[in-house]
């Protein structure tokens, strides 16, 4: 079966960073801009579970071509990827991360959300994993995440980023436009984000149902996944404040990109935009082939070039078929 380009593309940046990686190990460390805060770059990959690999001993690792300093070109705006719960910069944008840099974008990706038991901090045992972001307090992430944008805009000089979002991403980038009625955003991207909560599959409601019959379960999620567990359900006091008003701002563009094998953030309404300049995508349109569900959306090629289409991008988006988060795409 034919490759899509897409994949071509990132088989390229692997081959390329294989040679070059080799000959000069200490480079892509040298390029990283120190005010990121962000470890040594590590190759390109085109799975999660590869990602997660490849990463787990390093020290906060950047994608390839990620996190250095960069002065974006006329007309073109920084891209700040923000991974999901439990996960990692790395690990969430090992491969969109490199994608995004050969199109000619300055591509930013932290991390935030540590939750470790350490420094007075809460703990649960996702957050004690090393490597293991984005399990702290919802508000306390987009807190976090905000100063990280602003951040770069100041380091960039740029006077407006773009956001791409995956899972608990995609809340953070709405709430962090709709909290600065969308100044200093061009486009929010969301890989099947958080956006009204999710109702787990009708797990919520078993969980509000605890909360009122006196048999609280808020401390054993915290316990195990850290307090943002709770706060992303679809009644949390965040999300309901979120979506009181409506996600969008006006003067930004909005696309989310959603798969029906989502068993993560349900149901699928409430990953999508419903106001304003957006776009609501959905991957088994047009290509029922395509199986990712939540955990593979970052590597689904598929959403990868939707993606980097609606940053200004012309790559074509063919069929594939994805299975999870192990399996790189291939043309069907």
């Amino acid at each position: 079966m034919r490759r899509s380009r897409v994949m071509h593309g990132l088989a390229a940046l692997l081959t390329s960073c294989a040679l070059g990686c080799a000959l000069a190990p200490t480079a892509a460390a040298a390029d990283i801009a120190p005010w990121t805060g962000m470890g040594a770059q590590l190759p390109p990959k085109d799975n999660l579970n590869a990602a997660k690999l490849a990463g787990g001993h390093a020290q906060d690792p950047s994608p390839t071509g990620v996190n250095e300093e960069c002065t974006p070109a006329p007309g073109e705006n920084p891209v700040i990827l923000i991974h999901g719960m439990a996960s990692n910069a790395y690990e969430a944008w090992a491969g969109l991360g490199p994608l995004l840099k050969s199109q000619g974008k300055c591509v930013y990706a932290l991390n935030y959300g540590a939750y470790p038991g350490a420094d007075g901090q809460g703990s649960s045992a996702m957050g004690a994993i090393p490597g293991t972001y984005g399990v702290a307090p919802l508000a306390k992430n987009v807190e976090e995440v905000s100063a990280q944008i602003d951040s770069i805009r100041e380091h960039t000089g740029a006077e407006k980023v773009d956001l791409v979002g995956w899972s608990q991403g995609g809340t953070i980038a709405t709430a962090y436009t709709k909290a600065r009625g969308g100044k200093g955003v061009g486009t929010v991207v969301t890989l099947a984000g958080v956006l009204r909560g999710t109702s787990m599959m009708g797990l919520a409601n078993l969980h509000r149902e605890m909360q009122l019959a006196g048999a609280p379960i808020d401390p054993v999620v915290t316990g195990i996944l850290g307090p943002v567990g709770n706060d992303l359900l679809e009644m949390s006091p965040f999300m309901t404040q979120l979506r009181d008003g409506g996600l969008e701002v006006d003067g930004v563009r909005y696309v989310s990109i959603s798969t029906l094998f989502d068993t993560a953030a349900t149901p699928l309404n409430n990953t999508q935009f419903s106001s304003g300049d957006y776009q609501n995508i959905v991957l088994q349109d047009g290509c029922p082939n395509d199986l990712a569900d939540h955990q593979g959306m970052p590597y689904d090629p598929r959403a990868m070039a939707y993606t980097v289409n609606a940053l200004g991008g012309n790559v074509p988006v063919q069929c594939t078929g994805t299975v999870g988060p192990f399996i790189p795409g291939s043309s069907m």
